[in-house]
């Protein structure tokens, strides 16, 4: 199950939540989540303006939901006063018709593939990193830590960090760590998406690794689920995910802080 980077921008499907009570249900996860995709996708050009307005304190009030129709819905109130009648009226529909299909999706049983790992392991993988060449999960032993940063092209504030994301790949070196990048465009090897990364990377001066795998793993769903862009994790050399993910980009100093003292922890416990 492939998500658009609109549904995927901010808050993760919950398919956790209960069965439906009886009877095979009138649709699958899988077409509520296309129809969602294409009620956004009308109006793409409006909806990339509206998320693109959240700042980090509106994604963390974003995660207490667990309906995608909020987020939206504050994504709307953030830009009202820029828009006409006609572009809220648009937008305040768009969410109404999403909001309906949150409801059906929060009664339906998660798919098969679907289900959520351990929320303090990153998923296994196996895939590429953008120049074809062969990873996997096996890179968490390699190192003391893992910075892992969640990305995609279209995010500005994705794209303005990576380069201090590429400074910081240089520091953490001396330390054991690495960074590793994963723009949930790229996912399932599209080429597309990877030659676009390719050139804003180069264009960032950011030469780190970047990864792909397939977006049915677990890992492509632990992915798509992410509830903010960007989002960095510290994973250890277990595979653990050390303290809380970092929502928002680095620049900001507290982000850069909280991201350190999770690299801090995961240094003082590499070996315990």
């Amino acid at each position: 199950m492939k998500r658009n980077r609109l549904i995927a921008f901010a808050l993760s499907v919950s398919l956790l939540l209960g069965a439906s009570a009886c009877g095979k249900p009138a649709k699958t996860v899988s077409e509520l989540i296309a129809e969602e995709n294409a009620i956004l996708d009308q109006h793409q050009e409006l909806w990339t303006t509206a998320l693109n307005s959240l700042d980090k304190d509106n994604l963390s009030q974003s995660t207490q939901s667990t309906n995608y129709a909020d987020v939206l819905d504050l994504a709307i109130k953030n830009v009202k006063d820029q828009l006409s009648d006609e572009d809220y009226k648009t937008l305040t529909d768009d969410a109404a018709k999403v909001r309906k299909l949150e409801d059906q999706l929060q009664e339906l049983p998660p798919e098969e593939g679907t289900t959520a790992s351990d929320d303090s392991t990153f998923p296994a993988f196996e895939g590429k990193d953008l120049d074809g060449n062969a990873v996997d999960s096996s890179l968490f032993a390699n190192n003391a830590f893992t910075v892992v940063n969640l990305w995609f092209s279209g995010c500005k504030p994705c794209v303005a960090e990576l380069g201090d994301l590429d400074k910081l790949n240089q520091t953490v070196k001396a330390q054991g760590g690495e960074v590793i990048g994963i723009n949930t465009e790229t996912l399932d090897d599209n080429a597309d998406a990877i030659a676009t990364a390719k050139q804003i990377l180069q264009t960032k001066g950011a030469s780190y690794r970047n990864i792909t795998f397939a977006s049915g793993s677990e890992a492509g769903q632990f992915a798509l689920n992410t509830t903010a862009f960007p989002t960095t994790y510290v994973i250890d050399r277990n595979g653990k995910i050390v303290g809380k993910p970092v929502l928002g980009g680095i620049t900001n100093e507290n982000s850069m802080k909280q991201l350190q003292e999770n690299i801090d922890t995961a240094i003082a416990n590499d070996g315990k």
